[in-house]
């Protein structure tokens, strides 16, 4: 009986794979007649249109021609742009056409109807399709994991059908390799499979293994602020990915790329997420780092490490600046000349009085967008007056006006006004100093600062969030923003996204136990920076490390979040776990380590504490290799934040960079009770150094382990 079934589907995904290859041919030589006739149509353009304005009915003849023909150019555009957004589709499924298929009954009179699920969904024709896409609503039916009544929604209505089969495949091409009948995720063999393969250095998508609770984040409604925390290796990176493709697929035809926003930790860890999407056939978002975001918003070169003074951004001191600045009155020394190039058009003295000429509306963004207005007209006015005066005296007959040539000099406001033409002229001669008016760098945005907090200096966040509550700038555009690692981001920063993307809905996930800085935002703080509006969910399935390593580093979770925590990876080996007295035996232990897993497949990190411990654990290293007589370099390169993952081998890694990351192998230098003392914040460095181990985890020491490792598992 195994062997018919087996054989059933075997000619099915050859029938599949057939119908697909005829497709890709068709839809080549489609595109390629589509090319053929647009640059017939082009050819006809040129060679039959006459190009007559001699009178107004000639013009509009002539008008009308460039609007048909303009029409039937964009027609073969996106008859092009749809038969090759399809091709991309059907060559991603030709190289897996699907991994599963469910068989659902609608009611109990009616004959079962069979989907085949994959990485994207194709039809022959418009009735009856050949693969239905994951995201699609019938495929909630496969990640709800329950044979019998089961549900799937559509546009908010809930269908109730009986399922009857979940059958996942292990394929490729048109070879089926193996089916699993399955109903609960424990028991999937697939995802056995997808766990215990060797990592690389880019993160692969988790489509055909999303488990019943990451379905339930990925198609959660969408709610104005989703926070999800997950224990290390719930996958919550993967499930943000996914819900981004998710929501790209349920909004197709509304939502772009550009208007959503992705806050990652750092350069490596967005080069190793870069292809997740694309492989799912959507485009990246728009992908930021913190100090990619603070450079977008305008913040000044000199305060982008956030920290200017080595004074932390609070949350008090931003509520402090929005409490106090309306009551503040700017001075002239609050503000800056308006310039054209190296020449003044606006002095601070004039913008002053426009300011001051509002005294009854408190300062703040209603105060600035007004004064913008009437600056642009008074900087007009001088621009004018100040060409009619060069004029007279002399630059008018055949030698060209300084103020023209761009070199206005100060002057009064000009007394007659000049028509559309002539305004336009002078903004687009004068660009510099609109510019500089528009976006308001004529407030001296840092001494407003430190007036109302009687500081000397501000941080970044600080001149941020006071330039946004004078200029009302902020981004009106982005509909998502999504930030991973959120444990990681203080309640001024975050603070800072809700006010700059004030339409957007937010997509918050992060483990409160691998916040490895001070003052970071815990949930709680984070449900009262959003208010009521937060929906929260919990992962607490770990996919990524085997039994052994989830067992040592849930043992440093609080008890009652310790029983909540289960590992699905198969049996594995032991963590080693050492300490040695002596510097010499540490560095020779260290050496067979690294020695060891450059013998091993795959990815294996040497996490450092910090950048001084990397560079302390480089040297020996080094030491290491010297004396062992091989020559060269140290074969274990240290990454820093601008460097991307090796393919395989091992590396040296600081802890910070390493978040968010996962590796074959890990093996952590320093695990002494002075690098992880027994505080709170060693306890969530050390937790999220060990859970980046997916197989192997070798620790040691210098000296005493760590107290914060379980007795049980200390030599």
């Amino acid at each position: 009986m195994q062997n018919d079934v087996f054989q059933r589907e075997q000619e099915h995904l050859s029938d599949t794979w057939d119908r697909l290859s005829k497709m890709e041919k068709d839809l080549e030589s489609r595109i390629g007649s589509i090319a053929e006739k647009a640059a017939e149509e082009k050819r006809d353009i040129r060679e039959n249109l006459s190009l007559n304005f001699d009178g107004d009915s000639d013009s509009m003849e002539t008008y009308i021609e460039f609007e048909v023909m303009n029409h039937a150019i964009d027609h073969y555009n996106i008859e092009r742009d749809s038969a090759i957004e399809k091709l991309g589709r059907i060559r991603r499924l030709l190289k897996a056409p699907y991994f599963a298929k469910v068989r659902l009954r609608y009611a109990p009179d009616e004959e079962p109807e069979e989907y085949y699920i994959g990485s994207a969904g194709i039809s022959e024709n418009a009735l009856e399709p050949l693969v239905i896409d994951w995201r699609s609503p019938v495929a909630e039916t496969y990640y709800n994991q329950e044979n019998g009544r089961t549900f799937y929604h559509v546009d908010g209505r809930r269908i109730e059908v009986e399922l009857l089969l979940r059958r996942q495949f292990e394929l490729s091409e048109n070879r089926l390799h193996a089916f699993f009948d399955t109903q609960i995720a424990l028991s999937d063999p697939l995802l056995i499979h997808s766990l215990t393969r060797q990592r690389t250095d880019k993160m692969q998508a988790i489509t055909a293994t999303i488990q019943k609770e990451q379905n339930a984040v990925v198609r959660h409604e969408n709610v104005p602020v989703l926070l999800v925390g997950g224990i290390a290796g719930s996958g919550k990176t993967s499930v943000l990915l996914q819900r981004i493709a998710w929501l790209f697929y349920r909004q197709r035809d509304t939502l772009r790329p550009d208007e959503v926003v992705l806050m990652t930790l750092n350069p490596i860890f967005r080069r190793y997420i870069d292809q997740v999407l694309p492989d799912m056939g959507e485009m990246n978002p728009v992908s930021l780092t913190w100090g990619d975001f603070l450079s977008m918003a305008g913040v000044p070169g000199k305060l982008l490490s956030g920290q200017s003074g080595g004074v932390r951004t609070t949350a008090r001191s931003l509520k402090k600046i929005e409490e106090q600045l309306p009551t503040l009155t700017l001075e002239p020394e609050d503000l800056c000349p308006v310039r054209q190039k190296n020449l003044q058009i606006l002095s601070a003295g004039r913008i002053a009085a426009v300011l001051a000429s509002h005294e009854n509306i408190p300062t703040g963004e209603r105060l600035i967008q007004i004064s913008i207005d009437e600056l642009k007209e008074i900087a007009k006015g001088e621009i004018r007056r100040r060409e009619r005066d060069e004029e007279r005296e002399g630059y008018g007959a055949g030698e060209p006006s300084a103020i023209r040539a761009g070199e206005p000099s100060a002057g009064t406001a000009g007394d007659r006004p000049a028509g559309r033409a002539e305004d336009n002229r002078i903004r687009s001669q004068y660009g510099g100093a609109f510019y500089a008016i528009n976006t308001c760098q004529w407030l001296n945005i840092s001494r407003i600062g430190c007036r109302l907090l009687g500081k000397k200096r501000l941080t970044s966040l600080e001149w941020l969030y006071l330039k946004m509550l004078l200029t009302g700038q902020r981004d009106l555009r982005t509909r998502y923003v999504m930030v991973d690692e959120v444990q990681d981001y203080t309640p001024a920063q975050l603070m800072v996204l809700q006010r700059y993307y004030p339409r957007a809905r937010f997509m918050l996930l992060g483990d409160e136990f691998q916040a490895i800085r001070e003052g970071t935002a815990a949930f709680e703080q984070i449900h009262g920076l959003f208010n009521s509006e937060v929906t929260e969910l919990s992962l607490t399935t770990s996919y990524r490390s085997s039994p052994e390593i989830t067992a040592l580093f849930s043992a440093l979770l609080p008890p009652e979040k310790q029983i909540l925590v289960s590992s699905v990876q198969p049996a594995g080996n032991a963590p080693v776990i050492r300490a040695f007295p002596g510097h010499d035996d540490y560095a020779g232990a260290l050496f067979r380590a690294v020695k060891n897993s450059m013998q091993e497949d795959g990815l294996t990190a040497v996490i450092c504490a910090g950048a001084r411990h990397m560079e302390r654990t480089a040297s020996l290293l080094k030491n290491c290799f010297h004396e062992a007589g091989e020559a060269g370099d140290c074969p274990v390169p240290a990454l820093h934040a601008g460097d991307q993952l090796p393919e395989k081998g091992v590396f040296l890694i600081p802890l910070a960079h390493a978040k968010g990351l996962e590796f074959d192998g890990v093996i952590l230098p320093d695990a002494d009770k002075d690098t992880y003392p027994d505080t709170p914040l060693s306890r969530h460095r050390l937790y999220t150094a060990l859970s980046r181990a997916t197989h192997r985890l070798t620790i040691l020491a210098q000296g005493s382990l760590s107290e914060l490792l379980p007795e049980a598992a200390k030599p």
